[in-house]
């Protein structure tokens, strides 16, 4: 994972947002890891969304951690390789890197230690193919045509379109094909927040679509199974390599969440930083005139700091528990971080000022 200096975006996002450009150079490479947690939000509001927009979904709760690997093409089965390691026959489907993947199985097919291909351009980022164990039988299998998954560059206001398909045939048991449409959004640009990071980003609405067919040999029948619209949120910041949020929904409710998530990274001037409470909430936010915390019955103190670590507004904590308000009107709009001391630990939430 590339670097990340959370108290220059700090920096930068309090001087003002900055509609950013989205390419290839933000895309994994070979020997990339990109670590994530993962949430499952109870809602979701689509819609809030926009150009110099602010997202605030620092209330994500890290759950389960994981982690995607980019191998090199040349490190994966070389049986798998046929069609991705191969420029001269296959340039459109020669790849950059491969990724482990989900096995697949279902009846008589089953399809297992998969890795994803995938190929980035000045033009595109695409997912090319596939190589698996398909019942038992090592096998490279391409979309033909190939998923554009990001087009570049990525700008907002951008729209587009992919289509792409794969089929396997086992023979004199069944043939199985999977076509897909994606269409693409990019539909805002802004400051996300999230538990221990902010990021400069672009978000991406993806609607995708699939449809199965099935033939089984042994019947002589075939169907089609028309799959639930899946949507994916994406926001994406400059050189993160993968998406720094993405919210998947089914048939318009959100069913899993996945964020870059470093508590190493929060910005606050002190040593010890608890990020596991997530009773800390600061409402409305972002705010303007007055502002409301929910301390904990433990606080010993609280101010709000600025991107340096500096304490630049004290808030009340003697005597009160629950609900407290603060004038954060005289504050100039940016980015701070509102600071709890308790008996045994210190609690951070982002806080975000708009005049």
């Amino acid at each position: 994972m590339k670097q990340l200096v959370t108290l220059a975006l700090f920096a930068r996002a309090t001087l003002g947002q900055a509609q950013i450009t989205i390419g290839q150079a933000d895309m994994p490479s070979a020997g990339d890891t990109m670590r994530y947690q993962n949430d499952t939000p109870t809602t979701f509001d689509a819609g809030d969304t926009g150009p110099g927009h602010i997202w605030d979904f620092s209330n994500l709760v890290p759950q389960g951690e994981g982690a995607d690997t980019a191998v090199t093409v040349a490190s994966t089965p070389l049986l798998y390789q046929f069609f991705f390691n191969n420029p001269f026959i296959y340039p459109d489907w020669d790849a950059d890197y491969a990724m482990k993947g989900a096995s697949i199985g279902f009846a008589q097919l089953q399809i297992q230690d998969l890795y994803d291909y995938y190929k980035k351009s000045g033009s595109a980022f695409s997912n090319v193919g596939f190589g698996a164990t398909i019942n038992g039988l090592p096998s490279s299998v391409q979309r033909n045509p190939v998923d554009h998954i990001f087009r570049f560059p990525m700008d907002y206001g951008n729209v587009d379109s992919s289509f792409s398909t794969w089929n396997v045939s086992v023979p004199t048991i069944l043939y199985f094909g999977e076509e897909q449409w994606r269409h693409n959004t990019v539909d805002g640009w802004g400051t996300l927040y999230l538990p221990a990071d902010t990021f400069e980003v672009l978000r991406v609405e993806s609607r995708i679509s699939r449809s199965d067919t099935i033939y089984v040999d042994q019947f002589g029948i075939g169907f089609q199974l028309p799959a639930i619209e899946t949507v994916e949120y994406k926001w994406v910041a400059q050189g993160m390599d993968a998406p720094v949020l993405t919210i998947t929904t089914l048939a318009g409710n959100p069913v899993g969440a996945r964020f870059y998530y470093d508590p190493t990274t929060i910005a606050t001037g002190v040593n010890t930083v608890s990020t596991s409470d997530r009773a800390l909430r600061v409402m409305p936010n972002p705010a303007d005139q007055l502002a409301w915390v929910a301390l904990p019955a433990d606080a010993v103190s609280a101010q709000v700091l600025d991107a340096e670590g500096r304490t630049v507004l004290s808030v009340p904590t003697t005597g009160r528990q629950g609900n407290t308000s603060f004038d954060v009107s005289g504050l100039a709009s940016g980015l701070y971080t509102l600071q709890v001391t308790g008996r045994s630990e210190v609690r951070t939430v982002r806080l975000s000022v708009q005049h």
